[in-house]
């Protein structure tokens, strides 16, 4: 199952690159930017369920090097019991080496707390390389491999045990711009070793509605292959949010 939604992911990002036509390349952001993300949902009846997802973004970009920013906080719960407390906090830079800021070097950083998937502190730090596969005016398609090191605490439920490891890290991130009003994206993130591997993929459509507004229908699929007792290999996570752009 693991390996063949690999495929598939590698497959959608083949099939849609291989469709695209070439123009001239937008240039990339420079100085400050970022945008600010929020959804809520709210059901009643025979079982209640309120959810709230909230995502903050900031990037600063400069001829030769850009910082980027990104901080997550996912909660979810059902007939008042509490099911999903999930942060995510990721940093990189990168040290551009062409005037096309096509070719670069990064430093990545990754911090993650997940109550309901007994994990304390998951942290991860790597190195490595990335090029801009491809770029026009309506697309983006970078790619990023480089080595690094893991450190995941388990909370004391599930033994409270440290497991560390060196990893491989591969990702992928697709924009394509079918027009002004709509964008689609697709990214995949992948950190593999010994003791385990983790994929993270986020798909999504937004829809401009006002001047730095936008509204996006998102999907979000999780997967660790070697989970704490009790808790699933897979996650999967539907979002309807608000964005706003700066």
């Amino acid at each position: 199952m693991f390996s063949k939604y690999i495929i598939r992911t590698l497959a959608i990002f083949g099939m849609t690159f291989t469709a695209l036509s070439s123009h001239a390349a937008d240039p990339l952001p420079m100085g400050v930017s970022g945008s600010g993300e929020a959804g809520y949902n709210s059901s009643t009846g025979n079982t209640e369920t309120t959810s709230v997802f909230g995502a903050v973004k900031l990037n600063y970009g400069h001829e030769d090097h850009e910082f980027k920013s990104a901080l997550e906080v996912n909660y979810k719960s059902e007939n008042g019991v509490q099911t999903q407390e999930r942060y995510l906090l990721g940093l990189q830079r990168n040290q551009f080496y062409d005037v096309e800021r096509s070719y670069y070097s990064f430093i990545a950083g990754q911090f993650e707390n997940s109550r309901f998937e007994e994990i304390d502190l998951d942290a991860s730090l790597s190195l490595g390389l990335g090029k801009r596969l491809y770029q026009t005016e309506q697309t983006n398609f970078t790619g990023e491999i480089g080595l690094g090191y893991q450190s995941t605490t388990f909370t004391k439920a599930a033994g409270g045990d440290t497991v560390n490891q060196a990893i491989a890290r591969l990702k992928l991130d697709f924009n394509h711009k079918f027009n002004e009003q709509v964008t689609f994206s697709q990214d995949l993130i992948v950190l593999a070793g010994n003791e385990r591997t983790k994929l993270e993929t986020n798909t999504g459509i937004k829809i401009k509605v006002a001047d730095n507004m936008n509204v996006k229908a998102g999907y979000k699929y999780r997967h660790n292959n070697n989970p704490p007792t009790g808790i699933k290999e897979a996650d999967s996570q539907t979002t309807l949010t608000l964005i706003y752009d700066f």
